[in-house]
């Protein structure tokens, strides 16, 4: 490796760690952070004269099907997390009641701004960052194996995991499997980012109305 090779590679690993901790250190209102994580993706990819459809944001990627597995998709990782992961935490551990989005209970306003936030953050952000972004940049590293794809992934969604520690151990074990799911859905359906895009969204619209109406997730 010489020195140009492992300058880029620093200033990567820098910008990854810059994505994944600005939002927690740096107190901007009302996940206005997204718009600098943004800016600073987006200049990264001018530089490399690419563009967001070069991370999966396919044109012509959002289709029917696309809403169809997205949806089924998320009712697919709702179940598992409220009748397979939330039972087997429980089970063994004593869990801290889940307080994080306690201002949306019975407060409908509060609720579609919420909605609103997780479409834009938790759906289109969220995923740009970490499936499109941060694991494009990972599996370079790996270019030469061929499971280069998942070893981005693993270290994507365990990154993906760390990036909600304000949620607790049990938290950031589920995001990151969450993670990984919607690698899966990144894996299966060719590099299109739209599906996990929509699967994560919805995921975060069904968790955030039971929550509004007081069903455990």
């Amino acid at each position: 490796m010489n020195i140009k090779s492992f300058g880029k590679d620093i200033l990567k690993a820098f910008i990854i760690a810059f994505l994944v901790l600005f939002p927690h250190v740096v107190p901007l209102p009302f996940y206005s952070y997204a718009i600098v994580c943004l800016a600073v993706i987006v200049i990264y990819l001018r530089r490399q004269k690419k563009t967001l459809p070069d991370l999966g944001l396919k044109r012509n990627g959002l289709t029917t099907h696309t809403f169809v597995i997205g949806i089924l998709s998320a009712l697919f990782w709702i179940a598992f997390n409220k009748w397979v992961y939330h039972p087997f935490i429980t089970h063994f551990f004593i869990i801290e009641p889940y307080t994080e989005y306690d201002f949306i209970r019975k407060k409908l306003s509060n609720l579609i701004i919420t909605l609103i936030a997780a479409w834009i953050i938790g759906g289109f952000y969220e995923e740009i960052v970490f499936r499109g972004f941060i694991q494009t940049i990972i599996r370079g590293w790996f270019i030469k194996s061929r499971h280069s794809f998942w070893l981005a992934g693993f270290l994507t969604s365990s990154l993906f995991g760390v990036y909600h520690w304000q949620q607790g151990i049990f938290g950031i074990i589920s995001s990151a499997l969450g993670g990984l799911f919607w690698t899966f859905l990144l894996w299966r359906y060719k590099g299109n980012l739209w599906y996990p895009i929509i699967s994560h969204a919805v995921y975060d619209t069904i968790a955030l109305t039971m929550i509004y109406f007081g069903i455990a997730i």
